[in-house]
C-alpha cells in the first residue's frame, strides 16, 4: 500500500510541476521562465524539480508527448481509411492543425524557433506520428499514388513543411495570415509535393 500510495504521489508530483511550468510558460514565456518560477508556482522545492526533470527543455518535451500521442491516436483512424492518397494528406494536415488549435500554448512551445524547439522536433522525430507517417508514405510510393523517393526522406520533409506552418500559424507572432490561410497553403504545398501526377 505504501509503494502505490508512494507512486500515485510522484505520478501527482510530477503533473503537479508539467501544469505550473505549462502555466508559467504561458504567463511569462519560455524564454523568460525560470525553474525558480516553476518551482514557486508548483509549491515543491528546487531540488523535487530535478528529480523528475534535469532541464527546462526536458519539461517541454515531456509537455509535448500528449498532443503528440492524442495526434497519433487519431492519425490511426485517418490511415485505416480507403481514401486516396491525396485525401489521407489533406485529413493529416487538417489534423495537425486541430490539435495545434486544442493545444496552441504546446504547439507554440513545441515549434519555437529557437534551440528548445529543434529539440522538441528530434523528439518528434522519434515519436509513433512519425513512425506511421514513413509507413503511410511507403504504402502510397509503392501503389504509386505517391512521388517516388525514400519514405523516410519523404517523412521527414512532410513533418519539416508542418513544422514550418504550426510555426507560423501558433508561435509567430505578428501572425502573417490566419489559421486557416496557413493551413490551405500548407495542403497545397504538401499535395504539389508528394501527390504523383497522373500520366
Amino acid at each position: 500500500m505504501a509503494v502505490a500510495e508512494r507512486t500515485q504521489s510522484e505520478a501527482q508530483r510530477r503533473k503537479q510541476i508539467l501544469d505550473a511550468a505549462r502555466a508559467v510558460f504561458g504567463d511569462k514565456s519560455y524564454e523568460s521562465a525560470t525553474i525558480s518560477d516553476i518551482v514557486k508556482r508548483a509549491g515543491v522545492a528546487q531540488g523535487i524539480f530535478y528529480l523528475y526533470f534535469d532541464s527546462k527543455k526536458a519539461v517541454v518535451i515531456d509537455l509535448a508527448r500528449q498532443p503528440m500521442d492524442d495526434m497519433a491516436a487519431r492519425l490511426q483512424g485517418i490511415l485505416k481509411g480507403n481514401e486516396s492518397f491525396g485525401e489521407i494528406l489533406s485529413k493529416f494536415v487538417h489534423l495537425g492543425f486541430e490539435v495545434g488549435k486544442e493545444n496552441p500554448d504546446l504547439c507554440a512551445l513545441m515549434h519555437m524557433s529557437d534551440d528548445g524547439g529543434r529539440e522538441i522536433e528530434q523528439l518528434e522525430g522519434h515519436s509513433e506520428v512519425s513512425r506511421m507517417a514513413i509507413g503511410m508514405f511507403q504504402g502510397f510510393i509503392d501503389s504509386g499514388e505517391a512521388v517516388a523517393m525514400n519514405a523516410e526522406v519523404a517523412a521527414e520533409m512532410f513533418k519539416v513543411i508542418m513544422s514550418g506552418a504550426m510555426r507560423l500559424a501558433f508561435a509567430t507572432e505578428p501572425k502573417i495570415a490566419s489559421d486557416e490561410e496557413i493551413k490551405r497553403a500548407t495542403e497545397t504545398v504538401v499535395l504539389g509535393a508528394f501527390v504523383a501526377p497522373w500520366p
